[in-house]
């Protein structure tokens, strides 16, 4: 069933782009030519962990870098998979589709149909998972793109997100003076009695130590490891790195994964022990990986979403607290534009 499923995708795409594929140093170029990456799901190694996390969901990779005349001018990050009642979701990210990005040097003609194309790709593609609706985003959090306004006149309803973000375009001292006035001496409390390292490479053992902290935290396995094994990837490729904090016996106690392209950075997952709650491990980790970050050439990082009671979905009580954290850090709040599109296969 999942083999007949994912013979008759690629079917519909190489029908549509029939020189499309997914040739990662074609991707690289493209993202190395855009003007800008608005987001980490634009990583190949991105897509490829979300199809990890959703192995068990029969998750397919339908991602596919955009050709004319043999070179390569686009990419669109896409996936499918099934949720919880086994219906077909189609995605960039596990939740909504992005926009495709091109290299700057396209022509605007050349562009529109090319997104036009993309457009009927989805019909298509949604018409044989029998989706009856998708949701799309649009990434850049400083302009509306073709892409949105084209999805905008058929949507059945618009929302926003509201997202933390650290404009790294700062110096250093500038971006403290913005935290909020009580982190600075939870800041040099946890530098100066924990050690606070950043491991932009790691080894396997070490990440290990990562991920078994975090299902300890947990009090369960949240994830196949085959989505673990990817983030090492994103390691060993340097489009990732851990920050750990450890106790005076070498003992992990919390550690941060973040993952960057080349304009943007954004905080993947963490883990610190619950009975060192009262700790500031975490305002340490994120000086460290901002700091990083401005090392790499990185221009914004994204802490997190800001959860507000009057969100699409009511956030938990653990939600809100994290929002107040991630708030502490950040240099501007910023919204990002959703949308909800019946596809009308009926």
């Amino acid at each position: 069933m999942y083999l007949a499923m994912k013979e008759k995708l690629l079917e519909i795409i190489n029908k549509r782009f029939p020189y499309s594929n997914t040739d990662i140093n074609e991707w690289q170029k493209v993202l190395e030519n855009c003007n800008s990456i608005p987001s980490c799901n634009y990583l190949l190694s991105m897509v490829d962990y979300y199809v990890a996390y959703n192995k068990d969901r029969s998750a397919i990779n339908l991602s596919i870098v955009l050709y004319q005349d043999k070179e390569a001018l686009g990419i669109m990050p896409l996936f499918a998979h099934q949720n919880q009642e086994e219906e077909w979701i189609l995605s960039s990210n596990g939740i909504e589709i992005v926009e495709p990005i091109f290299k700057r040097t396209v022509a605007r003609r050349v562009k529109k149909r090319l997104e036009n194309e993309l457009k009927d790709l989805i019909y298509d593609l949604a018409k044989q998972l029998k989706i009856k609706q998708c949701q799309f985003v649009n990434s850049d959090f400083f302009a509306l793109s073709r892409w949105y306004f084209i999805w905008a006149e058929r949507a059945k309803e618009t929302f926003s997100t509201h997202h933390f973000l650290v404009d790294l375009s700062l110096s250093l001292q500038d971006i403290r003076l913005k935290f909020r006035k009580s982190f600075k001496p939870f800041i040099n409390k946890g530098l100066r009695e924990w050690t606070v390292e950043v491991h932009e490479q790691t080894t396997d053992e070490l990440f290990e130590k990562f991920r078994l902290l975090h299902k300890s935290v947990a009090g369960r396995t949240t994830r196949p490891i085959e989505s673990w094994n990817k983030q090492k990837e994103q390691i060993d490729s340097m489009e990732s790195f851990i920050v750990t904090v450890s106790a005076e016996d070498d003992e992990m106690v919390g550690a941060g994964l973040f993952t960057y392209s080349r304009d943007s950075g954004f905080y993947c997952v963490g883990a610190y022990k619950r009975e060192l709650s009262d700790q500031p491990l975490g305002h340490a980790v994120q000086m460290k990986a901002i700091e990083t970050f401005k090392k790499n050439g990185v221009k914004w990082y994204e802490i997190g979403l800001k959860r507000l009671k009057i969100d699409k979905k009511t956030p938990t009580e653990k939600e809100l607290a994290l929002t107040h954290f991630k708030q502490g850090f950040a240099t501007h709040v910023v919204a990002r534009q959703h949308l909800t599109v019946d596809l009308n296969l009926d």
